[in-house]
């Protein structure tokens, strides 16, 4: 993981703590969201082919069993 170096404005300097907290909450965010968007990627990647009751059938089959994969991801 690299580092990032922000500087901050005098006025800011007693919320560091707070201001920190958040910046590593965006970030574990931002980690969450690539790797949710990676799983859709794939999820979707075959679907031009299907039908739509394909589609609707194939929906309902996933979401018995991602919970789990994504619970376990940290995505949920």
């Amino acid at each position: 993981m690299s580092d990032l170096a922000i500087k901050l404005p005098k006025i800011l300097e007693g919320e560091k703590p707070r201001l920190e907290q958040n910046i590593k909450d965006l970030v574990v965010f931002e980690v969450k969201r690539k790797k949710l968007l990676a799983f859709m990627d794939e999820v979707m990647s075959g679907a031009r082919q299907l039908s739509d009751r394909d589609l609707v059938k194939y929906g309902r089959e996933l979401k018995q069993g991602r919970f789990k994969k994504l619970k376990k991801q940290g995505l949920v």
